[in-house]
């Protein structure tokens, strides 16, 4: 898959996790935490369980590969602004995740925090209605105007989840700012620059850093 271009500054990483065989779902729950496996059993379908052991699973994987650590042994702990940071043995990478209908996409960087999101289209959604509540002005006129509406609104939206998850804090305090592609987005925890990531139909992603430099994102696929 080929990868958004977001400038020729600094590098970040982003997987994006499909279909796991379920002999692999298994061995990815013997990664997790104890946390995690709690957490794993407040599901109440057979496929939200499975859906949280494969993206946490999947990025214990590559986090643990990126810093030839054994995944199971990663720790992460929830920060002052509710964003989980690496803490204990292995740190030195930012890692994200985010996961929608079944896709899953982590997003990694070495050098400064990330946020990464990925939204499915959803047929139906009053994309119009929400976008003149939540966005401001101009970019509710964007999403009204655009020839493809729910095209333009999910791809907003993804980059003020990403803007929200690389700094931690509120969705609301993102939602009514300019979030322009490839664009720098001031905030009230610092500033922070957005790039759009190439996903599948049906799906639009982003990947966001901390800092206004100018960086590009290397998307993959995932496999166990």
């Amino acid at each position: 898959m080929g990868a958004a271009v977001g400038g020729v500054g600094d590098v970040a990483s982003a997987w994006l996790v499909g279909e796991v065989p379920s002999s692999a779902v298994a061995e990815l729950f013997a990664t997790l935490d104890a946390q995690e496996r709690r957490r794993v059993t407040r599901f109440s379908t057979p496929e939200a369980r499975g859906r949280f052991v494969i993206a946490h699973g999947a990025t214990r994987q590559i986090v643990g590969e990126c810093l030839g650590a054994p995944p199971g042994e990663l720790q992460w702990e929830v920060g002052a602004q509710g964003k989980p940071e690496l803490v204990g043995p292995w740190t030195g990478v930012h890692a994200n995740l985010s996961h929608s209908g079944g896709r899953c996409l982590i997003a990694v960087s070495r050098v400064r925090a990330v946020g990464a999101d990925i939204q499915r289209l959803v047929p139906g959604l009053d994309v119009l209605g929400m976008a003149r509540r939540y966005f401001p002005a101009s970019e509710a006129r964007d999403v009204a105007d655009a020839a493809d509406p729910a095209d333009a609104f999910a791809r907003l939206w993804a980059r003020k989840e990403a803007v929200t998850k690389a700094a931690g804090g509120r969705l609301t305090q993102v939602l009514p700012l300019l979030t322009p592609p490839g664009g720098i987005v001031e905030f009230v925890a610092g500033v922070y620059r957005v790039v759009d990531v190439e996903v599948p139909a049906g799906f639009r992603a982003a990947v966001a850093l901390a800092g206004a430099d100018e960086f590009r994102v290397e998307v993959s696929e995932w496999v166990p």
